[in-house]
């Protein structure tokens, strides 16, 4: 019976030396929803800011017609995206942020205090807004952290 297990111990030994190299050999990534923080997988929260036109038609190339929910209001509303930046990273464009909202059959929810989601559920229709908060691609969630109304379009 010890023989059996020593071969079983070093069997374990033998797969816990071989797999972390195995694995990064071919390129998994091991943080957190991939190395992507704009892909649809992400758990990893970025900074970002929308600027479009609330529940009315955008003059100008829209990149994304996006459906913002708000629970707390059990509200929906239609948010035609002008431009979409990552804040924190440049480098990630405004085509990969929105990739999944673009088709607008998925809905972006909104959370934040209370003030800055008033401001969203109190706008006219057709008022350019700014959104900045951080989003989690994964739980289509935006955590706002400012709102802002802009003077004409954006």
């Amino acid at each position: 019976m010890t023989l059996r297990w020593s071969y079983v111990f070093a069997l374990a030994v033998l797969v816990y030396t071989v797999m972390p190299s195995a694995a990064t050999a071919q390129g998994i990534p091991f943080a957190v929803g991939g190395d992507n923080v704009e892909a649809e997988s992400s758990m990893i929260p970025f900074k970002v800011k929308f600027r479009g036109i609330l529940n009315g038609p955008a003059k100008g190339k829209v990149l994304a017609k996006v459906a913002l929910n708000i629970s707390t209001y059990k509200a929906t509303y239609d948010f035609d995206v002008l431009t979409a930046e990552a804040l924190d990273n440049p480098q990630i464009s405004g085509r990969a942020i929105l990739q999944q909202y673009k088709d607008g059959r998925k809905e972006l929810n909104l959370a934040g205090p209370k003030e800055l989601l008033s401001k969203i559920g109190q706008a006219e229709p057709g008022t350019p807004l700014a959104l900045a908060g951080f989003l989690r691609q994964r739980q289509r969630t935006l955590q706002l952290t400012g709102v802002e109304t802009l003077g004409g379009e954006p």
